[in-house]
């Protein structure tokens, strides 16, 4: 057994099989116990957590994490999961029921023993203990039979001391179905709808505009902005200058051969079994099933081919051609090899390599452009460098950027007004800098990648809050659309208060010229609020308020685009006694099980007060 796990470890069953034991073995500290380090973590009553104990709890739970997180479980994750605090909480629950089941006399038996490790799929075959399996297993992982056993009668009787602790964690029925009414109920409201757009104020006055400006002219502060002179100088621009020599052309085809090689490709052909949605699964199925018998020869593949007439027939494929999805398995096989069924848009995919054509070098004769093309570049990167930092202080002794560049043969753009957002084809980071010179300065030169830019602040305008004369218009909308706003919620106020019922305050919202309308029904408690409803932010929490002896919240809410709403409750639906019946034993099992969560918490409070939990600092850390 042992030969075997070794032989298939990187398969998924013996993967799960090994997680399955090392997190056990981490867990109950299997392994350590004749090894544990002297160093003292905690204490709980006298009883020590050794260093040793607490860095394999921690390495236990960071292993699940990984495993259900995979790469998404970073470091700044671990850290603000905080293990080594989860770890130590653990450790200490387990000392303090230990200690509980040693005042009542709990402890497993020898058979309770046999009969967990037993029920262990690890060790398992066919459904069945296997002690070979079993033998093979704990050796591979370098733990002895007694240890093990040892750590599983604790397990053991640490299930019976929580299943006794929290053997009163029962609900009522009676209790279960009122909570179950209540997150099921549904109901329906009336919304009525302000708009402040038609709501009729006096225009605003000369103190309102001015209070206004002074209180948000900060809001009306125009950013720093410049305009710009910039010179790219770049590797194209001086690379076509460049006329290497034959010699040359001959050298670098000769030091970079590997830049122009053939792509590999397979000669490939191809079976496509389309599906839709409903079909998936089935397709997926039957293409398994040709895979068997196509797998056999190429007369095999090219029989189901013809028989299933979505047969692609013969075609040299570079990974490009092939896709990302086909190219990783297609370009692993060997030729006479079947690969699929690969998921594609709209089909499933089996593909047969017939031949491979490997990579090859090309010769001078025919990449020569390619050759020049690459050595104009190379050269052309070398002088972008020398010529910016020539070019740049020439441009900054004659305090202008234009004539200098035009003397390398470099165009200037030059630019309108910018501010920190930016400005097509110039990089954000020139924009940056350039709101730090002073105007008319020459900055120095600023590399992005193979590009090397000189460039000048033309003009510039520092921030400053503009007068009121300049944004007046603004600050008399802004005034106007709060007054506005005000009125309409004045209004809804005042129809809240003079109504008693959804039917009243429909009758006043009609009167009042306010529109109004019925939202579909829903669950307050877990459904989503209704779409008439969204953006009224601290709304739901009000909701459970709402029945018939109180239909009418008197509060006004911001609705969706501003516009104020108010609500009131127009029916509502219960749970069926049917609907109960097939949630009652979920609901039950759930709510007794979070009872027992709660009673396990509270013992678990109270002893460690009790207990003299010492932890030091220094573990934690």
């Amino acid at each position: 057994m042992l030969s075997i796990l070794r032989r298939n470890a990187g398969s998924w069953a013996i993967k799960i099989i090994l997680s399955f034991i090392a997190l056990t073995f981490i867990w109950w500290g299997v392994g350590t116990y004749s090894e544990r380090g002297r160093n003292v973590a905690a204490t709980v009553g006298g009883e020590a957590i050794t260093t040793n104990e607490l860095a394999e709890a921690v390495a236990g739970l960071e292993k699940s994490y990984r495993e259900v997180y995979g790469p998404a479980f970073t470091p700044e994750m671990a850290k603000a999961l905080n293990l080594k605090k989860q770890a130590m909480d653990s450790l200490v629950q387990r000392k303090i029921l230990l200690a509980e089941a040693g005042k009542m006399g709990l402890s497993a038996t020898d058979e309770e023993v046999q009969r967990g490790i037993a029920a262990v799929p690890a060790f398992q075959q066919d459904g069945q203990f296997r002690e070979e399996r079993y033998r093979s297993v704990l050796s591979y992982n370098r733990v002895g039979i007694a240890e093990f056993e040892a750590s599983k009668r604790v397990e053991i009787t640490l299930k019976k001391v929580e299943g006794l602790l929290a053997a009163g964690a029962l609900v009522p029925e009676t209790e279960a179905r009122a909570l179950f009414q209540v997150a099921s109920r549904k109901i329906r409201l009336l919304v009525v709808t302000a708009d402040p757009g038609k709501a009729k104020t006096d225009a605003p006055a000369e103190g309102e505009i001015l209070a206004k400006y002074e209180q948000a002219k900060e809001r009306f502060r125009t950013p720093a902005r410049v305009k710009r002179a910039v010179a790219a100088f770049t590797p194209d621009r001086f690379g076509r200058e460049v006329q290497p020599s034959e010699a040359e052309i001959k050298a670098f085809h000769e030091t970079n051969s590997d830049r122009f090689r053939t792509e590999e490709q397979r000669l490939v052909s191809r079976i496509v079994l389309p599906f839709e949605r409903k079909d998936r699964d089935a397709v997926r199925k039957k293409a398994e099933e040709i895979l068997a018998r196509a797998s056999k020869g190429k007369a095999d593949f090219d029989a189901q081919a013809k028989a299933h007439a979505r047969g692609k027939g013969e075609a040299w494929l570079s990974r490009k051609d092939a896709g990302e999805a086909l190219s990783e398995p297609l370009f692993q096989a060997s030729v006479d090899t079947v690969v699929g069924p690969v998921e594609l848009p709209g089909g499933f995919v089996l593909a047969r390599v017939n031949r491979i054509r490997f990579p090859e070098a090309l010769p001078l004769s025919q990449v020569r452009d390619r050759v020049v093309e690459q050595i104009r570049h190379e050269k052309g990167k070398d002088l972008a460098v020398v010529k910016a930092y020539e070019a740049q202080p020439k441009a900054a002794s004659a305090k202008g950027v234009k004539a200098t560049a035009a003397a390398f043969g470099v165009a200037v753009v030059e630019t309108g007004w910018v501010g920190a957002e930016g400005a097509p084809g110039i990089p954000a980071a020139l924009v940056q800098d350039a709101l730090l010179l002073p105007s008319g300065e020459v900055a120095p030169v600023k590399t992005l990648g193979d590009a090397h830019y000189l460039f000048q602040v033309t003009a510039k305008e520092d921030s400053r809050v503009p007068p009121l004369s300049e944004v007046r218009d603004k600050v008399v909308a802004e005034v106007a659309r709060e007054k506005k706003a005000a009125a309409a919620r004045a209004a809804l106020q005042q129809l809240l208060a003079s109504s008693n019922t959804a039917a009243e305050l429909e009758a006043n919202a009609k009167k009042a010229g306010l529109s109004s309308s019925l939202t579909g029904w829903f669950a307050p408690l877990s459904e989503p609020v209704p779409e008439a409803l969204a953006g009224a932010g601290d709304l739901r929490k009000d909701l459970s308020a709402l029945s018939v002896k109180a239909p009418v919240l008197q509060k006004v809410y911001q609705g969706r685009e501003g516009n104020p709403l108010a609500v009131a409750f127009s029916g509502e639906q219960l749970p069926s006694d049917a609907e109960w019946a097939q949630k009652k034993g979920g609901l039950l099992k759930g709510l007794a099980e979070q009872k027992k969560n709660a009673t396990l918490e509270a013992f678990l409070s109270d002893r460690r007060k009790s207990a003299k939990v010492e932890i030091h600092p220094e573990a934690l850390k």
